[in-house]
């Protein structure tokens, strides 16, 4: 084999499906490939690095049997992604990571129809303008549904340093946008 960064997706699923020499290479090129695409997805899509790797992982090993069992694939990155999507919407079902819409938290009124856009046009600014650590954590907490401890193991940090950082991101917010609810 050449150099196998050369050749084209399809090339190398073939090269994989016939199970010729050089398959653990082609594979290795068209993970290298898409690795960095799938787990920001993930991630995206479930808030936790430990979940998005291991759903990259997943998408892969499918995306494997299903080239040997002589699948045909159209197009590489759109037959990843619709196993990472599909993992994730999977993990998100029957999972514990469960998300808040902020609909649910705070539904529009009839008085006042364009009450929650214009809240979350502010929150978001509000979201911004906190510090990154602190805008992470509390992320992670409300939008991704982790706990203390889950969170603890995504970023690294140590519990108190995580509780403090989502109580000083909630009293930033509460300062930020309490003028702006009163009115």
């Amino acid at each position: 084999m050449t150099d196998p960064t050369t050749y084209q997706d399809r090339e190398l699923v073939a090269m994989i499906h016939a199970g010729q020499t050089d398959a653990e290479k082609a594979f290795r090129v068209l993970y290298n490939r898409y690795v960095k695409r799938l787990y920001l997805y993930c991630l995206k899509i479930m808030g936790s690095q430990a979940t998005a790797r291991d759903i990259v992982q997943d998408v892969f090993l499918k995306f494997l049997i299903k080239v040997r069992e002589g699948e045909i694939i159209e197009s590489t990155p759109a037959y990843l992604m619709t196993i990472a999507r599909n993992l994730c919407l999977n993990q998100r079902r029957n999972g514990r990571i469960e998300y808040m819409d902020l609909e649910d938290i705070m539904p529009a009124t009839e008085d006042h129809p364009y009450e929650t856009k214009d809240i979350h046009a502010h929150l978001q600014t509000a979201m911004a303008a906190l510090p990154t650590a602190y805008r992470e954590t509390l992320i992670l907490q409300i939008y991704g549904g982790l706990s203390y401890a889950e969170i603890c193991e995504v970023t690294g940090e140590t519990l108190p340093v995580v509780r403090h950082r989502i109580s000083r991101a909630k009293q930033k917010l509460r300062t930020l946008l309490l003028p702006i609810l009163e009115h």
